[in-house]
């Protein structure tokens, strides 16, 4: 169901179904008690599979990802179920979110991410690429990522409808990605290196 819904999309990654399912399920048991997401979210694993999927290609694999804001596990869980052995670090400020993504860690065994309680802009402990989806205003994102400091090596942004222009210093465009989500219209995924 997954691979064929990226491939339908004409996205490339191919994942283990199994473990995904499994992700999307612990997610929907959490959610049930806690608030992990908001309902219209947590109803779409598709949609956030599919995100996941294009930001992939965007990634660099010098670089750890962090994923600023992680509540359920979007993008940074997913991507963590596509490529289990890429070093991922989850930044979350709720307790209880931080809960989940620590038991879905240890149940789906993705031992190269990490979970950290805390508000961005934290100082990341080795160079690193910075991403987060529907945190922050995405005219506002880019800029918050640059607090993190010099090891910001790259910015991902994730890009709806509103696609508010970024032309910051010592940054450039690195890749991009335009797909269609049925009924969600056309997103945009974008790295920015630094230069």
């Amino acid at each position: 169901m997954f691979n064929a819904a990226a491939e339908a999309a004409g996205l490339a990654a191919r994942v283990d179904e199994a473990r995904l399912a499994a992700f999307f399920e612990l997610r929907a048991r959490w959610a049930k008690t806690h608030n992990l997401s908001g309902p219209q979210a947590l109803s779409a694993p598709l949609t956030d599979w599919l995100d996941a999927c294009a930001v992939w290609p965007n990634l660099r694999d010098d670089l750890e990802l962090i994923d600023v804001g992680s509540g359920s596990g979007v993008p940074g869980l997913c991507l963590a179920c596509l490529e289990p052995e890429r070093p991922i670090h989850l930044i979350e400020p709720s307790v209880k979110r931080v809960a989940f993504l620590k038991s879905a860690i240890y149940q789906l065994g993705l031992k190269a991410t990490r979970v950290t309680r805390a508000c961005w802009p934290l100082t990341p402990d080795r160079p690193a690429q910075v991403i987060s989806r529907a945190v922050v205003d995405p005219a506002r994102w880019p800029d918050l990522a640059l607090e993190g400091g010099e090891a910001v090596e790259a910015v991902l942004r994730m890009l709806a409808a509103k696609r508010p222009t970024w032309s910051p210093t010592r940054f450039a465009l690195a890749a991009a990605l335009d797909y269609d989500l049925p009924g969600h219209g056309a997103r945009r995924v974008e790295r920015w290196d630094r230069g």
